[in-house]
């Protein structure tokens, strides 16, 4: 691992124990403004989960209640149905409003996020994949992580083998700095892989598996049941709105016919499972093009992306940024309040 330079570690420090008590969530502007925080998953930090998920993708249950400790102090907690509908019906919005948001749909939201949102009575929004739901479906990061981790550990050679060449971006086969890929190393992984669309990576990895035989089929679901989504949406806590049918990634290399689809099939779902209305979308890895925000803007009232800040009541209602909250940046409360300064 590469040494830190005390020097740049000093600087940021300093950068951010000055944007901790400056920044935007200290000050009390004439125009009402919004955070929105972007979590996907809460697990403890011994989870086995937890081996496979790429940095930038969870809290632990503790670092999140102290988040939402802090925030309680600073802002008007509510979902993002309520502040839309109250902007749009003219109502006075909240000084400073902020929105809790998980992307996905993981299970682990309802076994770790829940309880403490009903210990300190927080609302959220969960965006739900939905026809992940209620399977033991995996999203391509999870399934791309767990191969290169089977095959680090049983069958090491392999990955040198042509087959996993399309994750590579040289002729050498892939090389971790333990005989195991950290938890850093398998991110750069998942952004090398990004460059081509879902079908194709998750047609990869159907034949990886099948060659290597490795054998899936014994994993949990790491998506919420229908029993637990509902139970969360019926106790009044939780909004849910739709992050597509199978989170496919809506820009330009995606047909009008499948982005029209995973946009408004997900609606049609969710709103029959849950017996009331989905009036907010988020976009998959914060991907659109111009056809599927048009399609968006037709079925729902406002939808998220992955662009970084805060908002105003002047922001487009579908184009809502946030800020994206892991476990590096929020476990300590300076670094915390740095991250949600709005400061980049």
């Amino acid at each position: 691992m590469p040494k830190t330079n005390p020097i740049k570690k000093l600087i940021k420090r300093s950068y951010q124990h000055f944007a901790a008590r400056y920044g935007s969530h200290k000050r009390n502007d004439k125009t009402p403004r919004l955070l929105v925080l972007m979590y996907h998953r809460i697990l403890p930090a011994d989870a086995m989960q937890a081996k496979f998920e790429e940095p930038g993708m969870m809290v632990t249950p503790e670092t999140f209640e102290n988040n939402l400790i802090l925030l309680s102090e600073l802002f008007e907690f509510t979902t993002l149905s309520k502040w839309i509908e109250r902007k749009n019906s003219g109502q006075t919005l909240p000084q400073k409003a902020c929105v809790i948001t998980f992307d996905d749909g993981w299970a682990d939201n309802y076994e770790y996020a829940f309880p403490v949102l009903k210990k300190m009575n927080i609302p959220a929004t969960i965006f739900a994949v939905a026809e992940m739901l209620n399977t033991h479906a995996q999203f391509w990061p999870e399934r791309l992580a767990r191969v290169v981790y089977w095959l680090a550990k049983h069958q090491p050679d392999a990955l040198s083998d042509p087959s996993l060449a399309w994750i590579r971006t040289d002729q050498q086969g892939i090389r971790f700095s333990d005989s195991l890929p950290n938890n850093e190393e398998l991110s750069v992984l998942i952004g090398q892989a990004k460059r081509f669309n879902d079908s194709e990576i998750h047609a990869y990895l159907d034949n990886i598996e099948q060659q290597f035989a490795i054998d899936a089929c014994d994993l949990k679901p790491s998506l919420l049941s229908w029993t637990q989504l509902k139970e969360m949406h019926d106790s009044g806590l939780i909004d849910v709105g739709s992050h597509t049918c199978h989170h496919i990634r809506l820009n330009e290399k995606v047909s009008e016919d499948t982005i029209q689809y995973e946009i408004t099939a997900s609606k049609q779902i969710l709103e029959k499972q849950l017996g009331g209305p989905i009036n907010t979308f988020c976009f998959p890895n914060g991907d659109y093009s111009n056809y599927s925000l048009s399609v968006v803007k037709q079925n729902y009232a406002a939808a998220v992306t992955t662009q970084q800040g805060w908002n105003t009541d002047q922001q487009d209602n579908h184009l809502l940024q946030r800020i994206g909250v892991h476990e590096d940046a929020a476990k300590d409360p300076i670094a915390f309040q740095a991250l949600i300064s709005g400061w980049h």
